[in-house]
């Protein structure tokens, strides 16, 4: 392998390990903002990538006002959004964001739902959540994803 490819191929490496990196590190994605969605419910838990506004006012009519606000102040020319939309219910605050890794022109979004504490009561309505996520678009290659894909919960 010749020593271009080698850096390219370490470059995409730290890229990678970065972005899948928790939300309490530097640099890498955070939750703007999450609770329960408004509209009809989705089948299975689906994603969304918004790399500008008008990509984010396709989602944005399935989120209340206090998520709206959130995706108001974005500032998409540094950040991308991502839409986490899933019929988690009442135990949605148990379902957190583990891993988001850039595969190609998808964004691999991971998802972990923690039980619940010993002697813990929880209710047991489903209804539609969501999640919005900001990565910084320094993380992302170039094509920038086109879809997400979410595993997990």
């Amino acid at each position: 392998m010749e020593r271009g490819h080698l850096i390219r191929t370490a470059a995409l490496v730290a890229l990678t390990l970065g972005l899948a990196s928790s939300a309490g590190a530097a640099g890498t994605w955070r939750v703007l903002a999450d609770g329960a969605s408004q509209g009809p419910g989705v089948a299975k838990t689906t994603g969304y990538l918004a790399l500008d506004r008008a990509a984010a006012g396709k989602f944005s009519a399935r989120i209340p006002a206090a998520g709206v606000s959130k995706l108001a102040h974005v500032d998409y020319a540094a950040n991308a959004v991502v839409a986490i939309f899933g019929e988690f219910g009442c135990k949605d605050g148990r379902v957190t964001v583990t891993s988001v890794a850039q595969h190609g022109t998808t964004l691999a979004v991971r998802l972990v739902e923690k039980p619940p504490a010993p002697g813990t009561v929880e209710c047991m309505a489903i209804f539609g959540t969501y999640r919005l996520l900001a990565v910084p678009r320094q993380l992302l290659e170039r094509p920038y994803p086109t879809r997400v894909a979410v595993s997990g919960a």
